[in-house]
């Protein structure tokens, strides 16, 4: 019992050690901004209309277009239910701050970060953009990257927004088990039904050849019964 209990609490203290090395992984990578000059902008949403949340980013992005770092921007979020249309909210308000109409694009299709990834990859296909900059709240950025990069994006960039606070402490714990959730549904639960169809067509084949020798002894039983 005393053995057990000790795998128990090594199991815990791995699992603690993981998720604060994530953790810190994620603060590191979303302060560190890189790049400059991209084809287009991704400023993420949260939830809500412009507010508390969105307005730093969206500052931002004001900022980055005025100094001439892109020409085009991608607003995506929710496009209905409680939060309304936070894309045409985030429009409206960057349009209030003088950037022009024709040069936002609004994203309202995708409902996960791996959708929101896969719709925004082909809206740059579509207009040819090659590198995009991921400008959000730094502990939000490691996974929108991941995301992007799983679709197909090679060339991206990152702007962060907000700096590190020990109010952020739980929102950076949430986006670590977002972050594994994501990994687990982008990667491990595909290979796992790849296996599970592997294992299905392995069974089929092993029933039909038994079923096939089962035939061949019934007709070697006849031939002798004769």
């Amino acid at each position: 019992m005393r053995r057990f209990f000790n795998v128990i609490f090594q199991l815990v203290l791995s699992a603690l050690a993981i998720f604060l090395l994530t953790a810190v992984w994620i603060v590191f990578d979303g302060l560190t901004d890189l790049g400059e000059k991209a084809d287009v902008a991704l400023v993420t949403g949260g939830g809500s209309s412009p507010g508390n949340a969105e307005q730093p980013r969206l500052d931002r992005v004001v900022k980055l277009y005025t100094d001439g770092e892109f020409p085009f921007i991608i607003v995506c979020g929710s496009g209905g239910g409680s939060a309304g249309d936070e894309p045409g909210a985030m429009a409206k308000y960057l349009e209030g701050q003088g950037i022009p109409e024709n040069v936002i694009i609004e994203e309202t299709r995708g409902k996960t970060t791996q959708e929101t990834a896969r719709e925004v990859a082909a809206i740059m296909k579509l207009h040819q953009f090659e590198t995009v900059m991921i400008i959000t709240d730094y502990y939000r950025v490691t996974r929108m990257k991941l995301a992007l990069g799983h679709e197909g994006v090679a060339y991206i960039q990152k702007a962060h927004v907000g700096r590190l606070q020990k109010a952020d402490a739980w929102k950076i714990g949430r986006e670590v088990v977002a972050l594994y959730n994501y990994l687990g549904k982008v990667y491990v639960l595909p290979e796992a039904e790849k296996v599970k169809e592997e294992a299905q067509v392995g069974a089929d084949k092993a029933k039909a050849d038994a079923q096939q020798a089962k035939q061949k002894v019934d007709k070697s039983l006849d031939n002798l019964a004769k």
